[in-house]
């Protein structure tokens, strides 16, 4: 297969007229266990259909679930393919857990892995993204890269720069898009995105559950500096009105509709049909 697949499979995760989504993962129970939220099917079900969601990120499993009860309709489908729980020994290092074609067989438009640097599993990481990208490749599908920095470091400004490295090294090793956790001083968006955003997707997770209004503000900003959206989980399925934060959210991402979105800055990314971000 070649490129045409991928982007086809990719403009499933973006809405046409901004280019941005809002994905919503929830693989977390692999990795903390039963989670407030995700504890029933029914639960899931009351907001998983909301027009605002792009995708849905899960492990096999729960793909297999959902999609039998006809949850998966109409949004990007991305099977999470590593994992660990946090009972290991050594949580961090997120091992293969599926395989591509498995995704393939589930409907998957995309698959997703997550890569945790804590000072000693670089390689581990590198050689596991490298293999994914390869065989993704072969197989037509996009691949996004969850990837966290979990090394202290010095100030801001010295996080900011290892971050940037990292996610060279997982844009030279080919992934598609990025998943990035929030910086604590928004005014590092911009280093972190520039000449990044250009040729890779770049999407920021909403974190620990915070108030409707700092999601919001955050939603605001990685829109108003060119990210691609949100990649939020708990801060959407662990609200007791999801689809209420979903509709404010979409308005967002999106670009929102007439006045009520006036207030908002405008994305400066290009706003035509979404391509298949590429490097070079």
């Amino acid at each position: 297969m070649d490129g045409v697949a991928k982007k086809i499979r990719w403009s499933r995760f973006l809405e046409p007229r901004s280019g941005r989504g809002i994905i919503v993962p929830i693989d977390h129970g692999l990795t903390i266990g039963p989670i407030d939220g995700l504890d029933s099917m029914t639960r899931i079900a009351r907001w998983i259909g909301h027009p605002g969601i792009t995708g849905i990120v899960a492990h096999k499993g729960m793909v297999e679930r959902l999609g039998s009860r006809n949850l998966l309709r109409r949004v990007g489908v991305m099977v999470q393919l590593n994992g660990m729980t946090s009972l290991a020994p050594e949580p961090d290092r997120k091992e293969r857990l599926t395989s591509i074609e498995t995704a393939l067989r589930l409907g998957a438009d995309a698959v997703s892995l997550q890569i945790n640097f804590d000072g000693k599993n670089d390689a581990h990481n590198l050689t596991q993204l490298g293999a994914v990208v390869d065989e993704a490749q072969r197989l037509g599908l996009p691949v996004l890269t969850m990837l966290y920095d979990k090394v202290p470091c010095d100030g801001e400004e010295a996080r900011a720069r290892r971050l940037r490295h990292l996610m060279r090294a997982c844009v030279e090793l080919g992934t598609d898009a990025l998943k990035l956790a929030a910086p604590t001083d928004i005014a590092q968006l911009p280093s972190l995105l520039d000449g990044i955003r250009e040729h890779t997707s770049i999407f920021f997770a909403g974190g620990e559950v915070c108030s409707e209004g700092q999601l919001l503000e955050l939603a605001t900003q990685v829109v108003a500096y060119g990210a691609a959206g949100l990649c939020v989980g708990r801060n959407v399925f662990q609200r007791a009105a999801a689809t209420d934060t979903l509709t404010r959210l979409q308005e967002v991402v999106w670009g929102g509709k007439g006045e009520r979105a006036a207030h908002h800055k405008p994305s400066p990314i290009d706003t035509r049909a979404p391509e298949m971000p590429r490097f070079g």
